[in-house]
């Protein structure tokens, strides 16, 4: 790249542009130049984020907080309460680092009493488990989380990159290398990163969540135009300027009406939903509730690790079959199976089910086999899990 470019320019230019990867190394750089620029600390934390880097938001974040001339930034806050919903301690730390910032405004008493509650919450759970089993457990200081590398870090480094390509050749064939190498490419704004994620994607010795990144990571890299992509034998081209279907990290947007279906059947069983309300928006396949039901919605209390776990089956399934990936139509189905997924996940870990049995439909039941299919060793995982709990 242009040594004398205005790296935060561009790097806000490719976050507006879905480009997240070569936004991520642009803003980066230019913090390098420039450690006091507020506005790259918070691109490079959108970008990061975007692409559900959450070792790198995490590092990126203690960073910003422990940099003691940055002004203030509110948006900042999300993303740690985000990120550090589980450590009580870190998030303590932050927001202790980041009342101490100029600028805060009103938020200053704010700042001071949210972190005298985590402090407590933090001080209560180091009384009853203590400090050592805790940070056994992974509840890291901030400034551990600081000093942590991060690819970024890395291939600023002199002779990095060329160290990179000599063997992202061997990384991207090596089944426990493959889909990090794919997310490091896509950071690396060179034809050399553009050319390996190309053949990736058309190689079918690779796994099939590999080959999907290395799709996404090519728009990630900036790259648009078409693309070649194999699969289950078939050879297909995908316009990187208008996936069809949709290619995400994150949950596909297809699958959301029938997320909302799951949470209105969880509304029904609590009470929230009439059985007369649960009917006529259960069979229907609507994209979103009138606005009296949705809020009845939002009262369903389901664990979020439980929606966490038909997100990831759902991404699994997803990246295995893309494109050839369902409409998804009969989101009352599709909810079903997803019920029955999540209900076998609580038993089985032990935390129980109070809900009622999910709806059984045939329907239901191939839409199951279908994420199962995408996640084989779904029980064993949840069997593991049991025993390590």
């Amino acid at each position: 790249m242009n040594q004398t470019a205005d790296y935060g320019a561009m790097g806000r230019h490719y976050l507006q542009a879905e480009s997240y990867g070569v936004a991520a190394f642009c803003l980066y750089r230019a913090i390098l130049e420039n450690k006091l620029n507020s506005n790259a600390w918070n691109g490079l934390l959108l970008a990061l984020t975007f692409m559900r880097k959450e070792y790198d938001v995490q590092t990126v974040l203690a960073r910003f907080a422990l940099q003691p001339d940055l002004p203030y930034d509110s948006d900042m806050i999300t993303f740690a309460m985000m990120m550090w919903q589980h450590n009580p301690r870190a998030l303590s730390e932050w927001v202790q680092a980041v009342s101490q910032k100029e600028n805060l405004g009103n938020h200053q008493e704010m700042l001071v009493e949210l972190h005298a509650d985590l402090s407590k919450g933090y001080e209560a759970l180091v009384a009853e488990h203590g400090e050592e089993s805790l940070a056994e457990k992974g509840m890291a200081s901030l400034q551990e989380y600081a000093v942590r590398r991060i690819e970024l870090d890395w291939m600023h480094e002199e002779g990095a990159v060329d160290t990179i390509y000599q063997n992202a050749q061997e990384w991207i064939t090596d089944p426990e290398h493959a889909l990090s190498c794919v997310r490091l490419l896509c950071m690396l704004p060179d034809l050399r990163s553009e050319k390996l994620l190309r053949r990736v994607c058309r190689n079918e010795e690779l796994d099939s969540k590999v080959r999907t990144h290395a799709l996404l990571a090519l728009r990630w890299l900036g790259v648009r135009g078409n693309a070649k992509f194999n699969n289950f034998g078939e050879s297909f081209v995908i316009d990187l300027d208008n996936p069809q279907p949709e290619l995400t990290v994150s949950v596909p947007a297809v699958f959301k009406p029938a997320l909302s279906r799951m949470l209105l059947w969880v509304a029904k069983e609590q009470g929230h939903v009439t059985a007369e309300e649960y009917e006529a928006w259960a069979s229907n396949d609507e994209p979103e509730f009138p606005e009296d039901i949705a809020e009845k919605v939002k009262q369903a209390e389901l664990p979020s690790q439980l929606q966490e776990v038909v997100h990831t089956l759902i991404r699994a399934a997803y990246d295995k079959y893309y494109p050839l990936v369902p409409t998804v139509k009969g989101t009352r189905e599709w909810a079903a199976g997803f019920l029955m997924l999540i209900k076998d996940y609580a038993l089985g870990l032990g935390m129980g089910w109070p809900l009622g049995e999910p709806e059984q439909h045939e329907q239901a039941v191939l839409h199951r086999n279908w994420l199962l299919s995408g996640s084989p060793d779904f029980y064993e995982v949840v069997q593991s899990a049991k025993q390590q709990a």
